[in-house]
């Protein structure tokens, strides 16, 4: 064999996985057609956010005179925010392809595909034999072409990412994670927001209570919601109208539509029905708790599972690949892996939402605290929000939890090492929190599973 192991796609699974298995010694080799980095670092989780801290300070900078500071014609370039955000990513890049190269790692820029159980075949006709493949292919945003996608007047998450010019109304089609980060980005920016939804709730795959009440946040910024309503008709008129058709027999006409439903998997033209692999639901490729397919020797992680279409639970399934290569198996447990949202405020969640838990007939508990009832929140001004732990019914082994507001995403990792680790909800009782931090949110919503909490009824 010329390689150990051999990975097509340097998306956050492939390119941690290359790396991993670089330090442990084997002689790897990776190819992806475009940068290093994947969606999550190119068009997806850097980007958006190298966006949002403009778009979060622009809100604190509009909100300063509730600090006491004044402050006159404010305004903003977003031509100098997309530089800004091209230029964080453009550094990153170049950093992880130095981190590949001082792995002595060879990296192919080309198009790759399984031609054997032990071969991968470029777009140029090189051929790589490899011990072991990881398939780290990703996913796409999902062609929705019945909208009349143009790339210019109805666009992608992609094409968002590089707008020089804000509508002044913006149709959003698709109410999840993606079209909420953009209606947040958007909403500060001075666009007119409309979300188009199928289902009840915005944010469907969080609790119901968190959806709620990222709802109302909405509601308070302007930003116009059409729930259970689909689109039917997307026509681009003259002078860039976009005349959009409702189920429910309205029409309106946007400057802009974005089309945020959701993300299709890269499973096409890259060998796996050639080769027989199977797949799951003949959407994903289907794995093992090792991310092996039914080819032993042949590893599928990231987006293509279906598992958790998140870039920090590719890389751990990259992770997890590589050990078992190695021969220190590891598995995951995806119920222990935290998602975020981030939105104004951030959610954060991990483990069941509390619908779940009642429709499944689990017995629970449920324990919350406000951020309104927190001093360092109240300091910042950002008081929205709330901690929510779900635990069985002894109150000790955490089933679920959920947060809105400030640095949600950071404050849910205590819950998670709780969750992951099996450990009772006292051993973070019993842990001293500092005063004043956002920190005793979390502690106190554990209290509150037992009626303790100091500061709520």
């Amino acid at each position: 064999m010329n390689y150990d192991l051999g990975v097509i796609g340097a998306g956050p699974g492939g390119y941690a996985a290359a790396i991993r298995a670089a330090a442990l010694g084997m002689k790897v080799i990776l190819f992806e057609k475009e940068k290093p980095g994947g969606t999550c670092l190119n068009w997806g989780c850097i980007p958006t956010k190298a966006i949002l801290s403009s778009t979060d300070l622009l809100a604190r900078i509009r909100k300063s005179t509730e600090f006491g500071i004044e402050v006159e014609g404010v305004s903003f370039s977003l031509e100098k925010i997309i530089r800004r955000k091209d230029e964080i990513v453009s550094g990153l890049v170049d950093g992880l392809e130095k981190l590949i190269k001082n792995r002595k790692i060879e990296y192919v820029n080309e198009f790759a595909v399984l031609t054997g159980s032990n071969q991968i075949t470029t777009d140029s006709g090189r051929e790589v034999t490899a011990e072991n493949i990881i398939l780290a292919t990703g996913s796409e945003p999902l062609d929705l072409s019945c909208f009349s996608i143009d790339g210019i007047n109805v666009i992608t998450s992609n094409e968002a990412l590089s707008m020089t010019v804000i509508p002044e109304k913006f149709l959003i089609i698709g109410g999840g994670v993606v079209g909420c980060e953009f209606a947040g980005i958007f909403s500060e920016l001075g666009s007119q927001i409309t979300i188009v939804e199928m289902l009840e709730n915005l944010l469907p795959a969080e609790d119901v209570q968190v959806s709620r009440s990222i709802q109302a946040a909405f509601r308070k910024k302007g930003i116009n919601t059409k729930l259970k309503t689909s689109v039917s008709e997307v026509r681009i008129l003259e002078r860039s109208k976009i005349l959009v058709k409702f189920s429910n027999g309205a029409e309106e006409c946007f400057d802009k539509v974005l089309c945020a439903g959701g993300r299709s998997v890269n499973i096409k033209g890259n060998g796996i029905e050639a080769m027989g692999i199977e797949l799951e639901n003949d959407k994903y490729i289907k794995i093992n708790k090792f991310m092996q397919t039914n080819i032993p020797n042949i590893y599928a992680i990231g987006d293509i599972t279906g598992k958790m279409m998140l870039a920090h639970t590719a890389t751990a399934q990259g992770l997890c690949a590589v050990s078992h290569i190695a021969g220190h198996p590891e598995t995951l447990d995806y119920s222990s892996i935290p998602s975020a949202v981030f939105t104004s405020p951030e959610i954060a969640s991990v483990g069941a939402r509390e619908q779940d838990l009642k429709s499944s007939g689990i017995p629970y508990r449920t324990g919350r605290f406000s951020f309104a009832a927190n001093g360092k929140a109240r300091g910042l001004g950002e008081t929205d929000g709330f901690v929510k732990i779900l635990t069985d019914m002894s109150g000790e082994k955490v089933l679920g939890a959920h947060i809105v507001g400030p640095h949600a995403s950071d404050l849910i990792q205590e819950l998670v090492i709780v969750k992951r680790n099996g450990f009772s909800l006292h051993s973070l009782i019993k842990s001293v929190h500092s005063h004043p931090t956002l920190s005793e949110c979390v502690l106190e919503a554990a209290e509150s599973i037992f009626g303790m909490s100091i500061h709520s009824l």
